[in-house]
């Protein structure tokens, strides 16, 4: 059976996984509750990254996972859907799996803040321009790892085994115009977005600036 262009893509990558999921770690997980304000901070070692709330509410399948999420910062809340589930299991040399799913807008979303934020991390060139509102935003992802615990020095490990979900995330659905790092931890009621290429910054932006 022939595999779709992201699969391999995504598992070439995983090679390289210790690198591009650079991430922060002694003081965002300090961030156990929900409604404090959190926005991107530079590591030395890595670039920001923009953590945000999710909480898990009732899915129309029981594959499926389905998070309400919000971004508070200066002022603003934005709010946005996350649905996504898994279609292959973590297997191979270099395991990797496979998922799918969608963004999906909420009205009234104050997105402004996020957005500002978002292209720091991203490192998007440029703020998207008359951007036209979607109702849903699918995606395919590749999952890097499951039960992952960060280290000291803000990467991830399976040792000891911990509650972050890795993803790479293909936009638009079916191709890869462009990719971005999605880590969740349900059990914290978190998720991050972390930038995977800068070259993808611009498009990235643009497209989820139509649901968040």
């Amino acid at each position: 059976m022939k595999m779709p262009r992201f699969f391999w893509v995504a598992l070439i990558s995983t090679v390289v996984i210790a690198d591009g999921c650079k991430k922060q770690a002694d003081a965002r997980e300090k961030d156990h509750t929900s409604g404090i304000r959190v926005e991107p901070q530079m590591q030395p070692d890595g670039p920001p990254t923009v953590l945000f709330d999710i909480n898990p509410v009732p899915a129309p399948s029981a594959d499926t996972h389905l998070y309400e999420c919000t971004y508070q910062a200066r002022g603003q809340t934005a709010r946005f859907r996350l649905s996504y589930k898994q279609t292959s299991p973590i297997a191979g040399e270099f395991p990797v799996g496979s998922a799918e799913g969608s963004f999906l807008a909420v009205s009234g979303s104050e997105n402004s803040i996020l957005l500002e934020d978002l292209k720091k991390a991203l490192d998007a060139k440029e703020f998207p321009r008359k951007v036209s509102r979607i109702r849903e935003l699918p995606f395919n992802a590749a999952i890097l790892g499951e039960h992952q615990s960060r280290d000291a020095s803000g990467g991830y490990s399976n040792r000891p085994k911990g509650d972050w979900t890795l993803l790479k995330l293909f936009l638009p659905k079916g191709g890869d115009d462009g990719e971005v790092f999605l880590n969740i931890n349900p059990v914290m009621g978190k998720a991050e977005f972390s930038i995977k290429d800068s070259d993808y910054g611009n498009y990235v932006l643009e497209q989820l600036a139509k649901v968040i």
